[in-house]
């Protein structure tokens, strides 16, 4: 064998081992998602308001403002899958529009979260406990509940759009994403 062919068997050799030790260490040292979760149920509710804008000149009426959003209800379930307490600490969801426009809704506060029923009787039927900000999931426990997201957009756009996706974020470990539809495995 000359010398050319026996460097390059070296090379290609070398080159295997190092590719077979980073094989390894990613496999040995990948670990699962701190935390599992699904969305449920997901409720996407129009609201349509007019507001009568003003009185114009020598008393006469103004036009009509209307204003349309969506009130998305999802029903969220998260499972602490480590043998470590979790702190939850926020949740937000990004809903990509068909025009590849990405709007963020944080979730509804408590006090937010209570005025909603309020102010939008109509929803009454679909009030479930909250899943609260900032609590501890203990080794294997899971929380449960509904969390409310706001987005200035009609109805045709939600049912138009590319994806819907909720991030539930914990102190000190990386987020739980959940998509709605759920993605298939």
């Amino acid at each position: 064998m000359d010398s050319t062919k026996r460097t390059l068997l070296i090379i290609l050799a070398a080159f295997v081992l190092v590719v077979a030790v980073i094989a390894i260490y990613v496999y040995v040292g990948e670990k699962p998602p701190v935390a599992t979760g699904e969305i449920i149920k997901l409720d996407a509710v129009p609201i349509h308001s007019e507001m009568r804008v003003g009185e114009g000149a020598q008393g006469v009426q103004g036009g009509l403002d209307t204003y349309d959003q969506l009130l998305v209800l999802a029903q969220i379930r998260v499972r602490n899958q480590t043998n470590i307490p979790l702190f939850l600490r926020d949740m937000w969801a990004d809903v990509e529009l068909n025009n590849g426009d990405v709007q963020r809704s944080s979730a509804a506060g408590k006090s937010d979260f209570q005025n909603v029923f309020v102010a939008y009787s109509q929803l009454a039927s679909l009030k479930q406990d909250q899943l609260q900000n900032d609590i501890t999931l203990q080794p294997g426990q899971t929380a449960e509940g509904l969390v409310i997201f706001h987005y200035p957009v009609t109805k045709d756009q939600w049912d138009a759009r590319h994806s819907f996706d909720a991030a539930i974020s914990f102190r000190y470990q990386k987020n739980l994403l959940l998509s709605w539809p759920p993605k298939k495995k």
